[in-house]
């Protein structure tokens, strides 16, 4: 029989380390707010983030960067005096640095994050000494950014990738089931699977679902007893309970970074990741695109943004019925026969 954790408890607390994050002194010695650059800041995600971290904490000073001047500077004025848009291009090294000067920590979420071959936000924190996170969905991207891990020790940088809720949150939700098993049940992990659920987008925007089509070109990474295996994107559909509010949902196989992140950092040998949303139509239309388009059409992110800009209309007027509820599952198995499933839900994604 399972057991069904519904709150995950957070792992230790690990010493605290000074953080170029922490508000900052002025000559004479007065205290003076933190600088926060949210990058994408004009996005769903980003503005999310921008207008939770005014709520958290009102004193920081927070630069809205997007390249909507019109709905950067509207999101600015609702957030009050401290905050205010600047316009960057992510792709401009130079620029990027200039922007950083005198800020405290940036937040990446200027997606998607597939195809991008360089981390230039990242690099240029590191130069800058500027605090990192990202919210990377993308399992190239993600482990190419922790590629830079001795250079931003070396520096004294904090850097955090993938630091959504999918991954993100889910990523905790493992660690803290993986750590429980390991020291509390004397148990090894055998199997650890994700499954999410979204209802229609989840009010993501445009961004998301150019993120979800794009993934329908790449191979899905699972492992298997140890072994790496490639799977077929958007197949191996599996009905799975996500509890109360949201019941079964079918959910299919998706190429995301966690599962290469529990395998080589949690030590779990058999890891997959499956994701399914609703209307249960989307996920037809996903598997015909997956079935039909060439690769090489879901490669191209050109292609993919005009594709987007066809199907996002029908999608929002789809979400307006079917809500933004969001659901994380994640079953591990142990070597000791003990099955854990953690769960946690919420009705509204954009919150």
């Amino acid at each position: 029989m399972a057991t069904v954790v519904r709150a995950c408890m957070p792992l230790r607390t690990p010493p605290a380390v000074a953080s170029s994050a922490a508000p900052s002194a002025d000559a004479q010695g007065r205290s003076s707010s933190a600088r926060v650059l949210v990058l994408g800041g004009t996005g769903r995600v980003g503005g999310s983030t921008a207008t939770a971290l005014s709520k958290l904490r009102p004193d920081l000073n927070i630069l809205i960067a997007g390249r909507n001047r019109e709905k950067g500077e509207s999101l600015a004025s609702k957030l009050g005096e401290k905050s205010e848009f600047v316009q960057v291009d992510i792709r401009n090294a130079n620029m990027l640095e200039e922007a950083l000067q005198g800020v405290d920590l940036v937040v990446h979420a200027a997606g998607p994050f597939q195809r991008e071959h360089e981390c230039t936000v990242l690099q240029a924190a590191i130069a800058t000494k500027t605090s990192y996170i990202d919210v990377c969905d993308d399992t190239d991207y993600s482990w190419r950014a922790k590629g830079f891990h001795e250079q931003a020790k070396a520096c004294g940088v904090p850097a955090i990738t993938t630091a959504g809720i999918i991954p993100g949150v889910s990523n905790v939700m493992a660690a803290e089931l993986v750590h429980t098993a390991r020291s509390e049940n004397d148990s090894e992990p055998e199997r650890l699977r994700f499954f999410y659920y979204t209802a229609g987008s989840g009010g993501a925007g445009p961004t998301i679902l150019t993120t979800s089509f794009l993934l329908l070109a790449e191979d899905v990474i699972a492992y298997n007893r140890g072994k790496e295996i490639k799977l077929k994107p958007y197949s191996g559909a599996l009905s799975i309970d996500f509890g109360k509010g949201v019941r079964k949902k079918d959910v299919y196989l998706l190429n995301l970074p966690e599962v290469k992140s529990a395998y080589e950092i949690l030590g779990v040998p058999t890891v997959s990741a499956r994701f399914g949303t609703a209307p249960f139509f989307w996920n037809w239309g996903m598997q015909a695109f997956a079935n039909f388009l060439p690769v090489e059409y879901l490669r191209d992110k050109n292609k993919v943004t005009k594709l987007v800009e066809f199907v996002d209309p029908f999608v929002r007027a789809i979400d307006g019925i079917a809500g933004e509820r969001v659901s994380i599952r994640i079953d591990l198995d142990c070597t000791n026969g003990r099955n854990t499933i953690g769960l946690f839900s919420h009705r509204k994604l954009s919150v």
